[in-house]
C-alpha cells in the first residue's frame, strides 16, 4: 500500500492547506466539547472543487456542528454568496454562530436551528439552490436527498459524507440488528442518487468515509 501516512500528509498540505480560521474553529469545537466528527481538510477542498464546478452562489448544509465545513463551503462561494446551514442542537448553534462571527462569516452564513426535516421547509423560499451538503443523521439521508432533488436547480450538485456508513452500507439489513434502520436508509439514499432519471450522473468519491455526489437532472 503506497498510501503511507507521510504521503497522505504531503498531499493534504499541498492541496488542502488550512489557515488560522480553520484552526480557530477546531479549537472552539474542542473548547465547547463538540465531538471531532467534522470532515477533514481534503474533503473540504473537494467540496470547494464541486462548488466552483457548478458555479454555486447559494448553498445549503445539513449538519453544522462547529462550522468547520461551513467555512470550507463559504470560502468557495462568491462574495455575494449565501450558505444556509442547519443545526439540530440550539446550544451548538449558539456557540458556532459566535465562532463563525469571529472568522468573518456572520453575513455569509446563516444558521437555522431545529430538526432539518422541518426547518428545510423554511428556507425553500430562498431557492432554488446550487449546492447541498449532507452530513447529519443517517436515518434521514433519503429525506434530505429528496429535498435536495426538489430544491436544487438543474445542474446543481448534492454531496453527502459518511456514505460508506462506517463500512456497513453493503450489509444485509435483515441480519444487521441495531444497524438495520441506518443501513436501509443509506441504501435507499444510494438508490435515489444513482437513479439517472433524477440525477444526471452520480459517483462515490472514495474518501475515508465515502463522499457520495450527484448532479441534479
Amino acid at each position: 500500500d503506497y498510501q503511507t501516512p507521510d504521503l497522505v500528509e504531503y498531499i493534504r498540505k499541498s492541496f488542502s492547506p488550512e489557515d488560522a480560521r480553520h484552526q480557530y474553529l477546531l479549537d472552539q469545537m474542542q473548547k465547547n466539547g463538540l465531538p471531532a466528527i467534522q470532515i477533514g481538510a481534503s474533503e473540504g477542498k473537494i467540496l470547494q472543487f464541486l462548488i466552483h464546478s457548478c458555479r454555486a452562489k447559494k448553498g445549503v448544509e445539513i449538519g453544522t456542528l462547529g462550522g468547520y465545513s461551513a467555512l470550507w463551503i463559504a470560502n468557495a462561494l462568491p462574495e455575494d454568496g449565501k450558505l444556509y446551514t442547519l443545526e439540530y442542537d440550539l446550544e451548538t448553534a449558539v456557540s458556532t454562530e459566535k465562532a463563525l462571527k469571529e472568522v468573518g462569516l456572520s453575513d455569509k452564513v446563516s444558521i437555522v436551528v431545529g430538526d432539518a426535516n422541518e426547518t428545510l421547509k423554511t428556507i425553500e423560499p430562498f431557492g432554488p439552490f446550487d449546492f447541498c451538503f449532507i452530513d447529519a443523521d443517517k436515518i434521514s439521508y433519503p429525506n434530505y436527498l429528496l429535498w435536495a432533488e426538489r430544491n436544487l436547480r438543474a445542474g446543481g450538485i448534492v454531496a453527502a459524507d459518511n456514505a460508506y456508513l462506517f463500512g456497513k452500507v453493503h450489509l444485509n439489513a435483515n441480519t444487521a440488528g441495531a444497524d438495520a434502520p441506518a443501513i436501509l436508509a443509506m441504501q435507499e439514499f444510494i438508490k435515489i442518487l444513482t437513479d439517472p432519471s433524477r440525477f444526471t450522473v452520480s459517483a462515490m468519491i472514495p474518501t475515508g468515509e465515502g463522499l457520495a455526489i450527484g448532479i441534479k437532472k
